[in-house]
């Protein structure tokens, strides 16, 4: 296959910022010059100013398969991953069963291999998510997870917490957790402010927050470990994780794209699509956590991508379901929120680099040798946003409607195209 006139966006890589022709062979990067001629029979895909960067990566998105794969299962993930720009996935553990066991994490490693898309495992921390006893850390490590986390919503313990730091520098692995204490918003809908009070809703403060994170830091510093703090929502949580950075901790944190174009003024309305964890914060929130972006203290974008179907999320707004569909619309989200606050090849590495470094990974430069894992999009132009154009089973997508830049053109990858 021959890619011609693509733009490269490479953030550090040897070819950024030059247009060029690409030829894919057998799932690799075989030549890139300024101009290449194609053999015959070869497919050409024209970029004509298009954009082409490492497959972008996503981490927690939620997995219905297996138990729910009436909200999403591995087909609907993947396609609708493609039509976000990405490669492969780090999906949550929290299935039905647990993925906790090797036979969990193989499962899923064995669906990979014939298509764009690679499903990655992360694997549970504690036995059944309840917090208690750790799960077979070094035994799923060597299986090939290399992440560990309860999900978004889970409390995790100082004894947990601090057992599985340990564990974790033993398996060269990583815990991931995502700061929040119910006990502390017992019956939160959304973030305790102006708009709750309101509307008439429980709220959910920072400090739920920002306590856990406190501790967490503590810990980590204690254990000398590494921690993933995933979803950072406050102007509060990204002042912790700069300042750990700052004493030389070793911390990694994610922000998704929701909370960076998005605050609670969305939930004026009483519109559940909105309704998610951590929940969309104030305006300060939102410009501390783009200001984490352009310093570092933040070091991915996630996609934060849970699917609910219409009986989980068309209720009242005190009984709706949490969450909300993103990876379809992340990256242009970011196009359109980050424009005048970071460059395209920042945000590019935010969705490349950046994500594999939490999983454990090289960052993947585009040169001859390399593994074709691309993906192709363009920054120009833009189009609304409609239920036709999700690629899911469910409609719980707060960018209905909403006009967004850019395009996603394709991804390549294990020598595949999907466009």
């Amino acid at each position: 296959m021959l890619l011609r006139q693509f733009i490269i966006t490479d953030p550090d890589g040897p070819h950024n910022g030059q247009t060029l022709d690409l030829r894919l062979e057998d799932g690799l990067i075989t030549e890139m010059a300024e101009s290449l001629t194609a053999s015959a029979n070869e497919p050409v895909m024209e970029g004509k100013g298009a954009r082409l960067s490492a497959g972008f990566v996503d981490l927690g998105a939620y997995l219905g398969d297996p138990g729910h794969e009436e909200r999403e299962d591995i087909a609907s993930l993947r396609a609708a991953a493609a039509a976000g720009g990405y490669t492969a996935v780090a999906t949550l553990p929290n299935t039905e069963p647990v993925r906790q066991s090797v036979a969990d994490v193989a499962y899923l490693l064995r669906q990979n291999g014939d298509h764009p898309v690679d499903l990655l495992p992360l694997a549970a921390l504690s036995r059944n998510l309840e917090g208690k006893d750790l799960t077979e850390m070094l035994e799923l490590a060597h299986a090939g997870a290399t992440v560990f986390t309860d999900g978004p919503k889970r409390r995790v313990s100082g004894s947990l917490l601090k057992r599985s730091l340990e564990y974790a520098q033993a398996g060269n692995c990583r815990v991931m957790i995502s700061p929040y204490d119910e006990a502390l918003v017992p019956e939160g809908q959304m973030h305790e402010g102006t708009i709750s009070t309101r509307l008439g809703l429980r709220g959910i403060p920072v400090m739920s927050e920002s306590i856990p994170l406190k501790r967490a830091m503590e810990l980590l510093k204690y254990t000398e470990g590494k921690l993933i703090i995933h979803l950072l929502s406050s102007a509060s949580g990204v002042r912790e994780v700069r300042a750990a950075k700052a004493a030389g901790l070793n911390v990694l944190a994610t922000v998704s794209a929701h909370h960076l174009q998005f605050t609670d003024e969305e939930l004026a309305t009483f519109d559940s699509s909105f309704k998610m964890l951590p929940p969309l914060r104030e305006e300060e929130d939102r410009q501390a956590l783009i200001e984490g972006l352009k310093d570092g203290t933040i070091d991915a974008i996630v996609s934060n991508h849970v699917a609910r179907h219409g009986e989980e999320k068309d209720l009242e707004f005190f009984y709706a379901d949490f969450g909300a569909l993103g990876l379809q619309t992340a990256f242009r989200q970011c196009l359109q929120s980050l424009e005048t606050s970071l460059s395209i090849e920042d945000i590019v590495a935010k969705f490349t680099s950046g994500p594999r470094l939490l999983l454990g990974e090289s960052p993947l430069h585009l040169r001859p040798g390399a593994p074709a894992c691309l993906t192709l999009f363009t920054t120009e132009g833009s189009s609304t946003f409609s239920a036709a154009d999700l690629k899911g089973k469910t409609v719980n997508s707060p960018l209905i409607g909403k006009t967004l830049p850019g395009k996603i053109i394709g991804v390549v990858n294990n020598g595949k195209l999907v466009e």
